[in-house]
């Protein structure tokens, strides 16, 4: 099986609204929020959710380098064969969060990394050519289920060290 680590911001993990924008880094040995959407599809695929770390996406935006250090030794620690930051969808912050980590992480631990969100998040412009980026409907949009089955096709292909040229340019932006 392959390991999967998962990264959410303090809503997609459940953690309330708003109010918990600022809760710090932290972390379940279980796939909660989007990553129970997930497991079916990635047990398909021999894959396996080791891990959710979470963060609130404001804390993020306040303590970008800490809280990139602290996921980078997280996920160092974990050993997981591949991270998924998201699904964004068309939050802002955690677009944001998702795609500063992804490349932080493809940078500073030699596990790749990617993040999904949707076309309407500012941070698909900023980071689709710098990570991949699969797509994601907005909040709830249609399309959510195939998006979620494409984010676990992406992380076997990379956790398999596979080449993911001809499902980017199916599944990316």
């Amino acid at each position: 099986m392959k390991k999967v680590l998962l990264i959410l911001n303090h809503v997609q993990a459940g953690m309330g609204s708003d109010e918990n924008a600022h809760i710090p880094p932290a972390g379940k040995k279980t796939a909660i929020g989007p990553g129970k959407m997930m497991e079916p599809f990635l047990t398909n695929l021999g894959g396996e959710i080791i891990a959710t770390l979470y963060c609130g996406d404001l804390y993020y935006k306040d303590n970008e380098e800490e809280v990139k250090k602290k996921f980078v030794a997280m996920v160092k620690k974990l050993s997981p064969d591949v991270v998924v930051c998201g699904p964004a969808l068309h939050y802002p912050n955690f677009g944001e969060m998702a795609g500063g980590l992804a490349e932080e992480i493809n940078n500073n631990s030699g596990i790749p990394a990617f993040a999904a969100m949707s076309v309407e998040n500012p941070g698909t412009e900023k980071y689709k050519d710098r990570v991949i980026v699969v797509k994601t409907p907005k909040k709830g949009g249609i399309g959510l289920n195939e998006s979620i089955e494409n984010i676990c096709k992406m992380a076997i292909k990379l956790a398999n060290n596979e080449n993911v040229d001809e499902l980017k340019n199916k599944v990316c932006f």
